[in-house]
């Protein structure tokens, strides 16, 4: 039989620290750290496989034959390739932030982002600035994505600097 801990003496007070548990304009829980890492891992393969796509169409392959012995080259124009990887993943955050609230990466994992004071989803701007918040908190060793872990409101830097917070919808 297990032993269970006396109760409580009578008339004692405990202290009971105020935590935020849910996003206060929606009511909905906020999300954890491990959803929000899955999320972006979702999204993550969908744009390894869209640069596979690009560099499959953009590549060029060259062909010598020296000495009766055929080479063959590839290469990859990697500034290009990059420079169009940006420009979609900027339009893809932006347009799901702003019109649906998650990315499918997002969607899958139930969760959804909010504006923090309104809980309606992204204006346009403000979807684009927590994109280039997504940049920056990747940069010291995605140290603005720990943060969430710890942080009362659960909020990372991208979520900061565009007030922004992840809730969960399911």
């Amino acid at each position: 039989m297990p032993v269970q801990p006396p109760p409580p003496e009578r008339g004692r007070r405990y202290k009971v620290y105020a935590q935020v548990v849910g996003n206060r304009a929606t009511g909905l829980p906020l999300a954890g750290f491990w959803s929000r890492f899955a999320g972006i891992v979702v999204d993550g393969v969908l744009f390894a496989i869209v640069d596979l796509i690009l560099s499959a169409i953009l590549a060029s392959t060259t062909t010598t034959n020296v000495g009766g012995v055929a080479t063959s080259e590839s290469s990859r124009p990697t500034a290009l390739i990059d420079l169009i990887l940006v420009l979609l993943e900027l339009a893809y955050f932006t347009y799901f932030w702003s019109n649906s609230g998650a990315t499918p990466g997002q969607m899958l994992v139930g969760i959804k982002v909010v504006d923090k004071d309104s809980g309606e989803n992204l204006r346009p701007s403000q979807a684009a600035l927590r994109w280039a918040g997504l940049i920056i908190s990747a940069i010291p060793i995605f140290i603005g994505y720990i943060w969430a872990a710890f942080d009362p409101q659960k909020q990372g830097w991208m979520d900061k600097l565009a007030n922004s917070q992840v809730v969960a919808t399911r």
